[in-house]
């Protein structure tokens, strides 16, 4: 789109026509302005801020009612009964405020009557200027009267006027007065209490001193204001004055206290009863429409500033009868009030852009003020309890509010008032302004300002608690603060901190936001002061204590009930970091300060074990804590007792140790334990007190008297003693073996068993069963000592063995009748009390010698004596084996107690395994072959009974066991089982022990990997040998592993005998890997190429688990085949079997594939075989003589001229043949490939490249003939026989069929034809005549053909290769035999003729049938068309009463004229009928197109496609309807324009194209022909008609820069444009993308709106104009609607597509001529393609959201 000079435009504009004021409907703009104040009260604000800037410092507001014209008055003379009934059945007459203000002055007067000229003063808060129109809501007209001066308002229509009088001294007054009428009678007295509660809150900040409000002659409330004279105070240092902006700064504060007196009468509370006798229209005038106007809002519900207790207070109905509602109630309350005055710094501009948005510029200075309820007077005072609280909204409860003179719906999210009179609110007055970029920087500045007022005020009640503590303790002589000081001074820093707890602000939560922030941030310190138990102190040495660290009173902590009453604070505080809980560092400062006294250390340890166990302390903590705790602890006599925890290092369990009994210093009294759990003593690092450490104390300090009395004494106490060794005795079961032992070290050696004799140490005390002496020492008096106890102590239950030994063994004195002891007597008795004998003196047994030894056969018994470990049982079959055996009595018996005592002390039973193999071996080296059997039998009879088969014999060294065919020994180690193991050489146990093998630890077979070993460095050297050896490999198959079998597969260990010595020991022999070799016949397809061997079933198979194959895979042929092809051929020395090995590898391909490099190799590598034909000497030319023709002369050749010669070559030299043909005209000079679908394919697949794919044909024919009677009898020939011909042949090898052949194959007739070939790449041609050849020149292919006989067999050559994908030889011989034989020959020969030409008609009727469905379906649709047009039409007719109102340029169907009459359903579904199209010739040209698919089509281009006919066609008769009414319908006085016309219906149009289509008939037909019937086509002479161009005028730029016109005689082009942008869109869009098929220049496109022309288009001197009237009534209610909008678009596009063709033809030919159509239908077919490209772009685009381009006006132009 062109550039415009918009400014050239502007001063253009400026510079003519006349001048106009812009006019304003004032009723309207109060409106408007009135619906911006939804708030309560909001005369009265305005009035009472108006008297407030005034100076006034009294208001008296006066309520007149009228009274009831249905409920009568009161006939008594009670006033409450009379104040009843006016506030139940009065309605309001008039309200009057006036205030003692300064009168208003001129400058007053002048802003009074005009809107939005806000007060200038910038000390002043309002802004707007609108606020006193708010009187407007529901008062007709007000009257002013100020001083000696007086205004009026009245109206007049929808204007406001003033009438203004100077007034006489008698009706002058200095007051100000404001008397407003009330428009409606029906208005009820309002709601006292909430507009109670509003006045009182209106004196908080606002500078009045006085309210009074009255209700007709009652007084219903008097409020008055004191205030005490403000105290300075200095800010303090630590808090920054400035805010982050820079534009506020505080320099001065001042602390002042207000009291507000209120006085009202009881009437305030009572509320008229639901059932009123009231009229109705008063009630319902409540939630009436006009809820903005005034009257009603004072008469509506509850007020904002309710709180909970007071609105549930008026929802009440009093239960008992108030007698006097006009009883006065008194009531005071404080209030506490920080001002700040606040410096503004603003730049210059800033005070520009503010002064622009408020009217007034910034002050300079301004002031903040922050109200707070202090604990003391956060309660009103009055003589008794008010039945309403008037003053509940005058202190903030939860969250106060944002005053701006007046409070705000803004709160401030926290228990304060914030009034800031230079805050800018929105217009309501009701917010403050966060979105106006310089009011919010200015707003938000003054948000911070307030958080550090608030800061500051905090800080102020702070200190002033801190200086009241100060003076109490100090007036009570003490230095130190206590928490009972504090404790008065909690419920008001409670107080206070429930004032400055934030919560969230509304509506705008960014408002308590800013304030908090700045509440927080303001301080350079990262503290606050706060009230602790130690006084006022910053808050980083205060903590947060829990309830369990109650011992630690020194910690200045938050009070407790601070931390609950002020939960919300303290949590700030918490989450801010300023506050933290007690820490460790503060815990050990204060114990390092002050001792703990008893109650304080059991606390402790509680507090300190619970944390521990809890992981809240770690052990470094608490092992701090104890290094520095001391307790002192009073005790009975006086003293105390200091506790270093640092040294204590045990508890007390009383279960264990009782707690009378003497402690150690280092273990906790038990005193201070007892409630504590083992865990948490634990956690301190304290163990239990156990037996051993207390035991030892008690032994080491036995004789310390410091420590222990005398009768604690346990080595000189017996009492003592019996008292502790049961304490040690209920213990010693549970004690461990090392506490045992230092029980037992720290007892044995010491004088603590009593006893007959005295104290005795355990080793010399007796049990008292033990009576076998009488002065033995006996134990005493320990019976609660378990035995156990003592015989670990070494109380002994048996004699002493020397004593034994002494007395008993000693030579018996005969003369005295002692009795003789033998060993024998000795073990009897040492085995009757075996249980109770020492273990030192049993060791002391093993090794005494005292037992004989049996003496041997033939000898004399000695008497030395041996130990019992030395001799063996007295048994027969030990004495055989010549083992040394104890002298003992017959019938000796190893059960016995004697015997399980000798056996204990080591006395053997049987020999071990090296005694037996030695005694084995020692008889064999002197062939004592008895002893030896004697030996072995017993060693395996007694295998399992002496437990000889868990002997680890692999560690035996000695041979002997004997060996198979062997006289040597071997050890159980190098002998086996397997005679198989003595072909690798290893020993074989002798047969006979076979079975006893396992008994000796014999293996079966030697180890696999010794095996393997051996083999490989002694391999076989006959097939027998090796058939043996891998048989026994093979039975051993599990016993090899992976590694091994890997290892074995790369050794070349397989013997190959050569073939020509294939007799045992004879030849060479060469050995080769299992991967080299293959198993099988040596007689296969592989022999000579590969090794292969068959060595039997069990070798084969340890050979397969090797690595062999039974034969090669095909990727180990191909790599063979690529590495030496040359040898492979000589080895095979036959082509064929070579040609047999590449057909495996066809069937491999795909596996072959896989392994890239091989296969690349493959496709380089000379390894496949190709034919070379080599030419013989030529036969003699007597066949040419004899008449033979060149074909069978070409055959003679193959057969008899010629050999074969194959040839190894790479995939790239050979080529697949796969045109016989030229085969035969060059195969001297190519190498075939096999002719093979198998080898084809792999050769192909290698990169072979075919023959039809080198040669080039390039065919020539003479001039056509005039007679193509043979062509088309050919053609037709052609057409029929092939269905013949394509019916037997595979679907897969189908290329195209008769079909495609019909629609693309042409038969010419020619003089000559001949063929050249040529061999790419070689410089080979071959040029011959033939009969017929085919051509291809897009989009059909051409048979040429030349006059005479007919060569059927070169016709079916040239039509088997558009027929088949693949065509064979035989294929052009079949197809020749099919053409050439009658249809009667070939039924004969098996051809189903009647079947396949009966199959041919029935498509032909099948087709017949779909066409005439398809003009049947097409007539159907045209009706349906018609039938939806006249609807259409007639719903237009219908709505032309109303177009007498249509402004100037506007249409009657536009949109908005459309949807506000009352047929628009009808219109909208007439719209949608019409956009149901039928299919006609545009639909068939789109679906060739290839964009139609079930769309609709359009039908009104067939007018444009030729000459205006000649005939006249029959006249339709014509829809009546109405002229549209003239486009200049504004003055009717003025001449009419001329009449638009309707665009003819688009169903005419296309049922004129389908009669065209019904008149088609065959050429020859007999049938008697007429043209069709025709209805009327308006446009059919007109359409192109250039003459509408002499009377266009521009209007408007569109979309893409096509430009837009419009007739002369137009009324208002503006608002055509407006009304119909989104159709002008739609068109240059469409126009735009069909100009982009021509690649036209888009300037050249125009669009022209003329209703009352039939010009479609037309072409005006190479320019295009496309009349948007025509595409408005067909194609625009179309792409309207969301059905189809793509269909719609594509027949939008077809038509106008066809209709720029015809204008572009106009550039060649004037006229419209046979010249003209030509060039039309040229643009059609030239351009067809590019048009299916931008239709199908152009329609994926329309599937996004269309953009409406809004159209430009411009002046219109002559």
């Amino acid at each position: 789109m062109s550039k415009i000079d918009l400014d050239a435009l502007k001063a253009r504009a400026l510079g003519s026509g006349s001048e106009d004021a812009v006019t304003v409907n004032t009723r309207v703009l109060i409106d408007k302005v009135l619906a911006r104040y939804p708030g309560e009260w909001t005369v009265l604000r305005e009035l009472l801020q108006n008297a407030a800037d005034a100076s006034a410092t009294q208001v008296v507001i006066r309520f007149e009612t009228l009274p009831s014209t249905t409920v009568p008055a009161p006939q008594s003379a009670d006033p409450t009964a009379s104040i009843k009934h006016v506030l139940s059945h009065h309605t309001l007459k008039r309200l009057i405020v006036s205030n003692n203000g300064s009168p208003f002055n001129s400058n007053d007067w002048s802003r009074l009557k005009r809107i939005a000229e806000g007060n200038p003063d910038e000390t002043k808060i309002g802004a707007f200027g609108v606020g006193f129109y708010s009187v407007f809501s529901d008062c007709e007209e007000p009257f002013v009267s100020s001083g000696d001066q007086a205004m009026a308002f009245y109206w007049k229509g929808n204007s406001l006027f003033t009438r203004r009088l100077s007034l006489d001294k008698g009706d002058s007054s200095p007051d100000t007065t404001f008397l407003l009428n009330y428009r409606s009678i029906t208005s009820p007295v309002p709601n006292l209490l909430p507009l109670c509660q509003f006045l009182s809150t209106s004196l908080t900040f606002v500078g009045l001193e006085k309210i009074d409000l009255w209700l007709d002659e009652w007084n219903v409330l008097s409020l008055s204001r004191k205030a005490a004279p403000a105290m300075e105070m200095s800010i303090p240092r630590d808090i920054e004055p400035k805010t982050s902006g820079g534009l506020m700064k505080i320099v001065n504060l001042e602390r002042g206290v207000a009291q507000i007196d209120g006085k009202w009468l009881d009437a305030v509370a009572w509320r008229p009863p639901k059932a009123s006798g009231r009229h109705d229209t008063s009630r319902s005038g409540e939630t009436a429409p006009s809820l903005r106007s005034f009257f009603s809002r004072l008469a509506g519900g509850h007020s904002s500033f309710e709180t909970e207790d007071t609105s549930r207070n008026n929802r009440m109905t009093p239960t008992e009868p108030l007698h006097d509602l006009c009883k006065p109630q008194t009531t005071t309350v404080f209030l506490h009030i920080y001002t700040a005055k606040i410096q503004t710094s603003t730049t210059r501009n800033f005070n520009q852009e503010l002064e622009r948005a408020t009217k007034k510029p910034p002050p300079k200075t301004t002031k903040i003020a922050v109200l707070t309820s202090s604990f003391d007077g956060s309660s009103v005072s009055s003589d008794q309890k008010p039945f309403a609280d008037v003053f509940a909204t005058v202190l903030p409860t939860k969250s106060g509010r944002i005053f701006i003179g007046f409070p705000t719906h803004q709160t401030t999210g926290l228990g304060a008032h914030i009034s800031a009179p230079s805050l800018i609110p929105t217009v309501e007055r009701e917010s403050v302004d966060l979105n106006a970029r310089w009011v919010k920087d200015w707003n938000l500045e003054l948000l911070r300002a307030a958080g550090i007022v608030c800061r500051v005020a905090w800080t102020a009640q702070i200190a002033l608690m801190e200086e009241s503590v100060s003076r109490d303790v100090k007036s009570a002589g003490r230095s130190k603060i206590r928490e009972d000081d504090v404790a008065k001074y909690i419920p008001g820093f409670v107080s206070a901190a429930q004032n400055f707890t934030f919560r969230d602000s509304t509506p705008l939560a960014n408002v308590g936001n800013v304030v908090e922030d700045f509440f927080w941030t303001c301080s350079k310190n990262a503290s606050i002061n706060v009230l602790s138990t130690c006084g006022v102190l910053p808050t980083y040495e205060v903590r947060i204590t829990p309830k369990d660290l109650s011992f630690m009173s020194d910690i200045p902590v938050l009070p407790e009930k601070a931390t609950q009453d002020a939960k919300n604070f303290v949590a700030k505080l918490v989450d801010f970091g300023l506050v933290t809980e007690v820490t460790v560092s503060d815990i050990k400062a204060a114990l390092e300060r002050t001792p703990l006294t008893s109650t304080q250390l059991g606390e402790f340890l509680s507090w300190i074990g619970r944390k521990a166990v809890q992981g809240e302390i770690s052990e470094d903590t608490v092992r701090n804590l104890m290094t520095v705790a001391v307790a002192s602890i009073d005790s009975d006599g006086g003293a105390s007792q200091l506790i270093l925890l640092a040294g204590i290092k045990n508890y007390l369990n009383a279960n264990r140790i009782p707690s009378h009994m003497p402690l150690p210093p280092f273990v906790m009294s038990f005193s201070f334990t007892k409630q504590i759990g083992d865990k948490e003593l634990k956690a301190l690092g304290w163990q239990e007190l156990q037996i051993v450490p207390w035991l030892r104390w008690l032994t080491d300090e036995s004789s310390n008297r410091a420590s222990l009395s005398a009768e604690q004494d346990i080595t000189t106490s017996p009492s003592f003693a019996r008292s502790v060794l049961p304490i040690v005795s209920r213990s010693w079961e549970g004690l461990g073996t090392s506490s045992k032992d230092s029980v037992l070290s720290a007892l044995s050696s010491r004088t603590i068993i009593p006893t007959t004799q005295g104290m005795k140490k355990p080793s010399e005390a007796y049990f008292a069963n033990v009576k076998i002496f009488e002065d033995l020492p006996l134990v005493s008096g320990l019976n609660g000592v378990k035995d156990k106890l003592l015989v670990a102590l070494g109380v002994r239950k048996t004699i002493e063995l020397g004593l034994v030994f002494d007395r008993l063994l000693a030579k018996p004195n005969k003369s005295e009748g002692e009795p003789e002891w033998s060993h024998v007597d000795l073990i009897k008795y040492l085995a009757s009390v075996r249980n109770d004998i020492p273990s030192d003196d049993t060791e002391r047994l093993k090794s005494a010698r005292i037992c004989p030894k049996e003496a041997e056969k033939g000898l004399e018994g000695s008497s030395r004596q041996y130990r019992f470990e030395d001799l063996y049982e007295p048994k027969p079959a030990l004495r055989d084996l010549g083992l040394p055996v104890l002298q003992w009595p017959p019938n000796y018996r190893s059960i016995s107690a004697e015997g399980r005592f000798m056996t204990s002390l080591g006395l053997k039973s049987h020999p071990t395994v090296p005694q037996l193999i030695e005694i084995i071996a020692k008889a064999s080296e002197v062939k004592n072959y008895q002893a030896r059997d004697k030996a072995m039998g017993y060693f395996l009879s007694n295998h399992r009974v002496n437990g000889y088969h868990s002997f680890d014999y692999s560690k035996i060294s000695t041979p002997f066991l004997p060996l198979q065919n062997s006289d040597a020994l071997a050890n159980p180690s190098n002998c086996f089982t397997n005679e198989s193991a003595a072909l690798l050489g290893f020993n074989v146990l002798q047969t006979s022990l076979h079975s006893h093998s396992s008994d000796f630890g014999v293996q079966k077979n030697p180890p696999i990997q010794a095996c393997l070993e051996t083999f490989l460095q002694r391999l076989p050297t006959s097939r027998k040998e090796a058939r043996a050896i891998f048989s026994y490999f093979s039975d051993r198959l599990a016993e090899i592993n992976p590694a091994q079998y890997q290892r074995l597969s790369q050794e070349k260990f397989i013997p190959i005998f050569e073939a020509s010595h294939k007799a045992e020991g004879k030849g060479r022999t060469r050995y080769v890997s299992p991967t080299e070799c293959y198993l099988g016949d040596s007689d296969n397809a592989y022999n000579g190429i590969f090794d292969f061997c068959d060595f039997g079933q069990d070798a084969n198979a340890f050979l397969l688990k090797c690595g062999s194959k039974h034969e090669p895979t095909k990727v180990e042929i191909a790599r063979m085949l690529v590495k030496e092809p040359a040898h492979i051929l000589s080895k095979l020395g036959d082509h064929e079997k070579y040609l047999n090995l590449l057909r495996s590898l066809g069937d491999s391909i795909g596996t072959l594939r896989k392994d890239k490099i091989l296969f690349r190799d493959m496709g380089k590598a000379p390894f496949l075989l190709a034919s070379r034909f080599v030419p013989t000497a030529k036969k003699p030319t007597s066949a040419r003589q004899q008449g033979i023709s060149d074909e069978f002369e070409d055959a003679d050749e193959e057969d008899f001229q010629g050999i074969t010669e194959w040839v190894l070559t790479s995939a790239q030299s050979s080529i697949v043949i796969d045109d016989y043909t030229s085969y035969s005209l060059f195969k001297n000079s190519i190498l075939a490939v096999p002719q093979e679908e198998g080898l084809e394919d792999l050769y192909n697949r290698l990169g072979c490249p075919r023959l039809s794919e080198l040669v080039e044909e390039s065919a020539k024919h003479g001039p056509l003939l005039k007679d193509q009677g043979s062509a088309e009898k050919l053609q037709k020939q052609i057409f029929e026989r092939s269905r013949l011909f394509l019916y037997d042949q595979p679907p897969d090898t189908v290329k195209h069929d008769t079909r495609w052949l019909e629609k693309n194959l042409v038969v010419q007739a020619v003089s000559s034809v001949s063929l050249k070939r040529s061999l790419r790449n070689l410089d080979i041609t071959h040029v011959e005549k033939r009969k017929a050849v085919v051509t291809h020149s897009r989009p059909h292919y051409t048979l040429w053909m030349t006059s005479g006989s007919i060569d059927f067999y070169q016709v079916s050559q040239a039509l088997v290769n558009l027929l088949l994908s693949r065509p064979k030889v035989h294929s052009a011989i079949a197809l020749e035999t099919i053409l050439r034989t009658d249809l009667r020959e070939l039924g004969l020969r098996g051809y189903n003729v009647g079947r396949i030409l009966r199959q041919k008609a029935t498509e032909a009727r099948l087709a017949e049938t779909r066409r005439q469905q398809q003009l049947e379906e097409e007539r159907k649709q045209i009706e349906a068309d018609e039938a939806s047009w006249k609807a259409l039409q007639a719903s237009t007719t219908g709505a032309d009463a109303d177009r007498s109102n249509v402004p100037p340029g506007g249409f009657p169907d536009s949109p908005d004229r459309i949807s506000d009459s009352k047929g628009s359903s009808a219109v909208q579904g007439n719209e949608e009928n019409a956009a149901r199209s039928t299919r006609g010739f545009m639909s068939n040209l789109t679906r060739r197109l290839g964009l139609d698919e079930g769309g609709r089509n359009s039908r009104q281009l067939q007018s444009l496609l030729g000459n205006t006919p000649s005939e006249q066609p029959t006249p339709a008769p014509q829809i009546e309807q109405a002229p549209p009414p003239p486009y200049s319908a504004q003055d009717p006085d003025k001449p009419k324009g001329p009449s638009a016309t309707t665009a003819t219906p688009p169903h005419q149009i296309q049922q004129n194209l389908l009669s065209a289509i019904k008149k088609s008939r065959p050429y020859n037909s007999s049938d008697l022909y007429s043209r069709g019937e025709t209805n009327t086509v308006f446009e059919a002479s007109s359409y192109c008609d250039e003459k509408p161009a002499q009377d266009l005028t521009y209007a408007a730029e569109g979309a893409h820069g096509i430009r837009i016109f419009v007739p002369k005689n137009f009324a208002n082009a503006t608002a055509f444009l407006s009304s119909n942008s989104q159709g002008l869109s739609l068109f240059t869009s469409i126009l735009k993308d069909i100009t982009s098929i021509f690649a036209m220049r888009l300037d050249s496109m125009n669009v022209f709106f003329a209703p009352s022309s039939q010009s479609i288009a037309f072409n005006s001197k190479g320019t295009v104009f496309c009349n948007y009237h025509f595409f408005q009534q067909w194609h625009l209610p179309k792409l309207l609607q969301a059905r189809d909008s793509n269909a719609a678009k594509r027949d939008a596009m077809t038509f106008w597509w066809v209709t720029l063709c015809h204008e572009l033809a106009h550039n060649l030919v004037e006229d419209h001529s046979a010249n003209h159509s030509y060039y039309i239908e040229s643009f059609v077919a030239g351009y067809f393609e590019k048009a299916a490209k931008v239709f199908g772009v152009a329609l994926n685009e329309s599937s996004q959201p269309a953009r409406t381009t809004e159209m430009q006006p411009t002046t219109l132009m002559d």
